[in-house]
């Protein structure tokens, strides 16, 4: 028997007030005051990892339902993200491509969001990608000198709101695209699943930076990067839709200045039926030395220049 699940609930009353007191307690200082695992730890005199185990044993229970669908390794994941708990740009960026592949995992998040609002004061937990056509795009600020310079007949994507959220508008999330180094240098983002209990306090919202890119010779692919910056270090997202499906090549992310001054970034898995592209990763310590961001077809395993370029826009830091 689920009591949580069962007819008798009060109508109005919200699943918080039915969690245990500790749970509750240790959720509240998590939200409301906006403390890492080892803060409340230190603030309820037990171990980080109790509280921990606490607020995700109460996750668990605020949308039983949605939560069932999604495996318990991926909800620890996410719920360090709705807690702000991930400690680098690289997990957030992970959970957040995974949140917009998966509609069980992004059911889950939403209601589980919804229970926890009246902790929040007010403010958004964590951006929650949508997926579909036209679905959940919200514009939450003015367009950027770059979007304002578009012609009336371009689309205009969207921003995002918080940890190096990305959403295009009409765009399907089909596919949960894992990037993987072109060259061998560069940053390991973490795997699913693992837990931040260690993390002192809670991360400062990064800052982020919107690049439109566009298709030479008036191509009909469209595709946005972000830029985060936080705690010196930075990364970038990428969305592109309306790109062939990759057979016989591979698309790649490049910073570039000059054919014979160009550093490859990552390249992507297969670009299916869906036409759509997205991920990311870490960006490199010299990256502000170039000047440009570009998306190219590739047909070398390890290309030492860009191929074709189909989506291109300017760099800066």
């Amino acid at each position: 028997m689920r009591p949580r699940d069962t007819w008798w609930r009060q109508p109005n009353m919200s699943r918080l007030e039915e969690l245990p007191p500790d749970q509750r307690a240790a959720l509240s200082l998590l939200v409301r005051q906006r403390r890492g695992y080892a803060e409340v730890a230190d603030m309820l005199r037990i171990p980080p990892q109790a509280v921990h185990d606490r607020v995700h044993a109460a996750l668990a229970v605020l949308a039983p339902r949605q939560a069932r669908a999604v495996d318990p390794a991926q909800r620890l994941e996410i719920g360090d993200y709705l807690l702000g708990q991930q400690a680098s740009i690289s997990e957030r960026l992970r959970t957040r491509t995974y949140l917009g592949g998966s509609e069980p995992a992004r059911e889950w998040a939403r209601a589980v969001a919804a229970e926890l609002a009246p902790l929040a004061n007010g403010q958004r937990l964590a951006d929650i990608p949508s997926a579909g056509p036209g679905a959940g795009a919200q514009q939450d600020r003015a367009p950027s000198a770059a979007e304002g310079r578009q012609g009336p007949s371009e689309p205009t994507p969207p921003s995002s709101r918080l940890g190096g959220a990305l959403i295009l508008a009409a765009i399907v999330v089909a596919i949960v695209v894992t990037v993987v180094l072109v060259t061998t240098g560069g940053g390991k983002a973490s795997g699913h699943g693992k837990t931040n209990a260690k993390s002192t306090t809670t991360s400062p919202k990064p800052a982020v930076h919107q690049i439109v890119l566009h298709a030479p010779r008036k191509g009909r692919q469209i595709g946005v990067v972000e830029v985060l910056t936080e705690a010196g270090k930075r990364a970038f997202y990428i969305e592109a839709d309306r790109l062939p499906e990759t057979k016989g090549f591979f698309y790649a992310i490049w910073l570039y200045n000059s054919p014979t001054s160009a550093e490859a970034l990552v390249k992507a898995t297969p670009v299916g039926k869906s036409h759509h592209l997205a991920g990311g990763a870490l960006l490199p310590t010299n990256a502000a030395s170039f000047g440009k961001i570009l998306l190219t077809r590739e047909t070398k395993t390890r290309p030492t220049r860009p191929g074709p370029v189909v989506l291109q826009g300017p760099f800066s830091l």
